[in-house]
């Protein structure tokens, strides 16, 4: 007599093959994001419209671990300006500033408190002035000279 042995399940090798695969596409999908979010510079941050430069007389600013702002100021072209960032803890805080056309300029991004930039705009317009911080909260200054 043979002995026949019907099986109600599925066979686990098979079971575990497409597992595998949605398994590894998540942490695909999952890596992939943590890198655009990493890499990417600090363009998507909404800016704040400050005025005129000439005008500006500097702003502190409480910045979170790992926080992000963006200023918008007007200059005058052919008058260098020198955009600056200080903080009494000794957090690494980043300082990036972007033409009108959205193209980087200039940047500091030395580690501390301490960022300083100079420009000179060929034209009349707007800067976008982004500062991000990370490594613990801080009180950040940020201000700008422009040449006279």
């Amino acid at each position: 007599m043979v002995a026949y042995r019907a099986s109600c399940g599925s066979d686990p090798i098979l079971e575990e093959t497409p597992m595998k695969s949605i398994t590894r596409l998540v942490i695909a999908v999952m890596a992939l994001v943590f890198a655009l979010a990493t890499l990417c510079p600090a363009q998507d941050v909404k800016p704040t419209d400050l005025g005129k430069a000439s005008a500006f007389n500097g702003k502190r600013i409480e910045m979170k671990n790992k926080g992000e702002v963006a200023y918008l100021l007007s200059f005058p072209a052919g008058k260098e300006f020198e955009a600056t960032t200080d903080g009494p803890k000794n957090t690494d805080v980043h300082l990036f500033v972007y033409d009108s056309t959205g193209a980087e300029v200039a940047k500091d991004d030395s580690p501390g408190p301490k960022c300083s930039v100079k420009v000179t705009p060929a034209v009349d317009g707007q800067y976008k002035f982004v500062i991000t911080n990370g490594g613990g909260a801080n009180m950040v200054t940020f201000k700008v000279k422009v040449a006279k």
